[in-house]
């Protein structure tokens, strides 16, 4: 890789290097932050940067490797913390203004985990407001761009992450998904997103005992986002629902020739984008090349599936966003508002009932991951929605209908209800706005190497960022 392009490199790359003494950690920090200072001012995708103490941590880095001593698994990378994830010390504002003096009390256990093993810190990355939309754009921050195409979102709510990496602002980066808020920005933005099985990777309280909630990885590669899962997985000794034992994702997979795939296009009821449906059938045709068995099915879901996710969704962060918006509904985005209001509409028997859709729905994808390996869909059913866009006031459309604006342009939310399969996002292409999309993959109960090898094999058949016609023009 040319020197210009340094701040493509990837992590598993990198640390080869490095151990070989061929590239040291200060010259990837310096090479990816001058890359940040150039492309920030056009994707906003920074809340906070640490660029001089990510340096002197570099150069520690750098020396342990010249002296050949012991280096941890993510020693001397860049890393990106999206912003939901308090810091002890820092600043922890939920993208809020209501919370902008707020300072975290406790640093969360997956970048407990990333600092541990040596990742540094540059930068924190943007979120909608309480993390609550699939697009970024706050009173606090401002608005954040797809790198690919800036009148677009980046997705969300790690869509600060999404952006960052794409642009080639961060090596690896931490995202989190309660709704999809790994995938819809991993789809947005063309990287690779990991949303883990429930109790996998350890949470703090009380979202620990929220099973749609999980913390994961996303990267520009299946590697990368590997390499970083395993660093963020395991029992956890506060965590009651993290699960033994840790599980350790290999960095390389066999081919998936003679796998068993079942696709579906549109989970029985969405209206999908032409593109998507195109880049999505463009995917199925890599993993058939590479041998693998790709079956259409019928899940038999129903908008009820909406229903669910939403009432499920309201019921529980909605009523804690809720007892900010009786406070400081005047300062708090509108979808914010939203989503607390909702959540004040809510009753236990909504939420009874959002889990006895969930049983219904396992009732089909549980005997077709019998029969089949994995189960493949879009991420997303539109590429994405603009940059600035208000799900409370401003109507979505896909192939000329009007869809759901708030969870209707996205197909992640119906795997956070079925919440202990793995799944995982890679790139399938870009629309005819140049905005990528993304094939999800979805394994059987805490099957998560499955997934990670029908990923790997999809991006070996078209790499994405390993040349400069395979990145944004930012």
């Amino acid at each position: 890789m040319a020197t210009s392009d340094l701040h493509y490199m990837g992590a598993v790359e990198a640390l080869d290097l490095f151990r070989k003494k061929k590239l040291s950690p200060v010259e990837l920090m310096d090479a990816v932050i001058a890359r940040a200072q150039k492309v920030q001012p056009k994707i906003n995708s920074f809340s906070q940067t640490f660029y001089d103490e990510a340096r002197d941590q570099a150069k520690k880095a750098e020396a342990k490797y010249a002296k050949g001593s012991r280096t941890r698994a993510l020693e001397g990378l860049p890393l990106a913390i999206k912003d939901e994830e308090t810091i002890k010390g820092l600043p922890a504002s939920s993208g809020s203004l209501a919370y902008k003096d707020n300072i975290g009390e406790e640093t969360t256990y997956i970048v407990e985990r990333c600092f541990n093993a040596g990742g540094i810190m540059h930068a924190r990355t943007t979120t909608p407001e309480f993390s609550c939309a699939g697009y970024t754009h706050t009173a606090l921050w401002g608005v954040t761009r797809n790198p690919w195409n800036t009148d677009y979102t980046p997705g969300g709510s790690s869509g600060g992450t999404g952006a960052t990496l794409a642009a080639g602002a961060a090596t690896i980066a931490t995202g989190s998904d309660i709704g999809g808020s790994i995938r819809i920005p991993a789809s947005c933005s063309g990287v690779v997103g990991f949303k883990p099985p429930y109790g996998r990777n350890p949470q703090g309280h009380i979202f620990n005992l929220d099973f749609y909630c999980h913390s994961g990885p996303m990267a520009r590669s299946v590697a990368d986002c590997a390499l970083l899962q395993n660093v963020m997985a395991g029992p956890h000794p506060r965590d009651i629902a993290t699960v033994k034992p840790k599980m350790r994702l290999p960095l390389e997979y066999k081919s998936v020739k003679g796998m068993k795939i079942a696709l579906s296009m549109d989970l029985g009821y969405c209206e999908v984008d032409k593109d998507v449906q195109k880049n999505t059938k463009a995917a199925v045709k890599k993993l058939k090349d590479a041998g693998a068995i790709v079956e259409e099915v019928d899940l038999g879901w129903t908008w009820s599936t909406l229903t669910a996710a939403t009432n499920y969704l309201s019921h529980l962060f909605g009523n804690v966003i809720g007892e900010t918006m009786r406070r400081h509904r005047h300062v708090m985005m509108p979808y914010a508002v939203w989503i607390g209001e909702q959540g004040a509409k809510t009753d236990s028997a909504a939420f009874i009932e959002s889990l006895q859709i969930a049983g219904e729905m396992y009732d089909t994808l549980g005997p077709i991951l019998e029969k089949y390996d994995a189960l493949i869909c879009p991420t997303n059913a539109l590429s994405a929605v603009p940059a600035d866009h208000d799900s409370t006031t401003e109507p979505v459309y896909i192939n000329g209908k009007e869809v759901d604006p708030f969870l209707g342009w996205v197909m992640t939310y119906p795997f956070n209800i079925m919440s202990r399969c793995p799944v995982l996002s890679v790139p399938s292409g870009r629309d005819k706005k140049g905005v990528p999309t993304g094939l999800q993959i979805v394994g059987r109960t805490y099957d998560d190497p499955t997934v990670f090898r029908i990923g790997a094999a999809v991006e070996a058949a078209d790499p994405w960022y390993t040349k400069a016609s395979r990145r944004p023009k930012i």
